[in-house]
């Protein structure tokens, strides 16, 4: 029990650190997903400003370009690329910048031939395929006419194919759905009508109206995550069109274990525009990235020195408490023994008479006074006394069974009670093993002492039925026996039991 006491103890002392440490560990994860939401609203914030600032950028370099193609003015190519170059320097978030001239089917012979004569030998009308596949027959056509970089293999590139229903109003502005440049790269188009005043040969030779585009590659628009927390995602894709992503980026994957175990944010908004419809989503797996390694040090250093002072102080506790319980012990020995020999002392054989009297149990009791042992101590002194009384209480001990009670009764008397019924055969054998110990000299340095003892038996209840009366008759039998002894030393203890 004292063992399992003593777990238990240590038991409920580390359940109570254990619940502690996952309170603390609790406020703390709370603190750092609370910290965490705020570093991502801000990463969030910082990914929005970015591409409304990029965006107003692009907006603005599309309007700019169609203010300046709406300019009476001799139109050149020569002069739409230096502006054009010049807005691409200012805007550098502008992949490219195009003139797109609506075609009639009836007049795409006439045109091409126009753009041939004006240098552009390979022009030819075509689709977005790499292969510039020739396009369908249909009423009007939308190639591009100019770009700035300059590109040959995107003039003649049907934007229709691309746009699909080409803007008629004079501010409205069409935003492309993604599509693959023939390098690969993803990007869209933002396309706006551009009126300006054309020479009469002009308006025989070419279409009426004018666009103008902007070419934006996706990729540019948000940077490489590499230096941003493990597990963050971010995209952007229309707001009409869930399924298409305009552009895609993640840092390092989150692990499958921090998967599991941290949580997920996720925020989406609406990139600020005037005229592109598109929506910024960013997803941050959470993980051990997330939790302060100096903080969860600090943390598991001050958890274990307390679970260490905890202990220590359970363990302190334990060790007065036991040294309460040996001294509580010790002077429970010393009131119940003798403290020369050891042997019970008078109180404690008292007690045990008291008991089987009171319980109405047989017991003897029997009383020894050591003769010869005054000279012994007046000649030799106290401690050739107190020797030969340890000798008798080591000999006596050997001749006593574990549930007898051998007791120091005073000076040189000893006590021996005896539980149970005692026939006159076992007394005549006790009798003489306490005699023969005592028999055999006792040394003292050089010297050697013989010492006998007179003996007297009373038995409970043949010779008293109260402790008084067994008191004196094993008192009465022992004088009787030192009489006895006096004009025979071997005399016997009278009278043996039965008799």
């Amino acid at each position: 029990m004292g063992v399992l006491r003593h777990k238990s103890i240590y038991l409920g002392v580390f359940l109570a650190w254990l619940a502690l440490t996952l309170a603390v560990l609790a406020v703390y994860a709370g603190m750092a997903l609370s910290q965490a939401r705020q570093d991502h609203q801000r990463l969030h914030q910082q990914f929005q400003d970015r591409l409304g600032y990029q965006f107003a950028g692009i907006e603005t370099a599309l309007e700019a370009f169609a203010a300046f193609q709406s300019v009476p003015r001799n139109h050149t190519f020569v002069v739409d690329r230096s502006y054009a170059r010049q807005l691409l320097v200012r805007y550098p978030y502008v992949a490219g910048l195009q003139l797109i001239r609506r075609v009639p089917a009836a007049d795409a012979k006439r045109f091409t031939d126009a753009m041939r004569g004006l240098g552009e030998t390979d022009f030819r009308l075509h689709t977005l395929d790499p292969d510039r596949q020739p396009l369908p027959r249909k009423a009007n056509y939308y190639p591009v006419v100019f770009s700035e970089p300059a590109n040959p293999a995107t003039h003649g590139l049907d934007v229709a194919e691309v746009v699909g229903t080409m803007p008629r109003e004079s501010q409205q502005v069409i935003v492309t759905r993604p599509f693959r440049l023939p390098g690969g790269e993803l990007a869209y188009m933002m396309v706006r009508p551009a009126s300006f005043a054309m020479t009469p040969e002009e308006t025989r030779r070419v279409a009426p109206l004018t666009y103008v585009g902007v070419l934006v590659k996706t990729a540019p628009l948000v940077p490489g995550l590499s230096a941003f927390p493990a597990g963050l995602t971010v995209s952007v894709r229309r707001a009409d069109q869930t399924d298409t992503e305009l552009v895609h980026s993640a840092s390092a994957a989150a692990s499958a274990l921090e998967t599991r175990w941290f949580p997920r944010l996720a925020l989406i908004s609406r990139v600020p525009s005037s005229s592109q419809p598109y929506v910024l989503e960013t997803r941050w797996q959470l993980g051990w990235s997330t939790l302060d390694r100096n903080v969860l040090t600090m943390l598991a250093g001050v958890l274990g020195l307390l679970l260490l002072a905890l202990l220590g102080i359970v363990r302190l506790a334990r060790l007065r408490h036991f040294a309460r319980i040996r001294e509580a012990a010790k002077l429970a020995h010393m009131a119940a023994h003798d403290a020369l020999t050891g042997l019970s002392n008078r109180r404690t054989l008292d007690v045990a008479l008291d008991r089987s009297v009171a319980q109405n149990t047989p017991c003897s009791l029997v009383f020894l006074d050591l003769d010869r042992f005054k000279p012994i101590n007046d000649n030799h002194g106290h401690d050739a006394g107190d020797h030969v009384l340890k000798m008798v209480a080591e000999r006596l001990s050997l001749c006593v069974r574990a549930n007898d009670t051998l007791a120091r009764w005073g000076g040189d008397e000893f006590a021996l009670l005896l539980p149970g019924d005692m026939n006159a055969a076992r007394e005549r054998e006790l009798l003489r093993r306490l005699t023969q110990a005592l028999m055999e000299p006792i040394r003292w340095g050089e010297q050697s002492f013989s010492i006998g003892a007179s003996l007297g038996v009373a038995h409970y209840p043949q010779d008293g039925t109260t402790v008084k009366q067994v008191l004196q008759a094993a008192d009465q039998r022992m004088y009787r026996h030192k009489e006895a002894r006096r004009s025979n030393p071997l005399a016997p203890p009278p009278p043996l039991a039965g008799t």
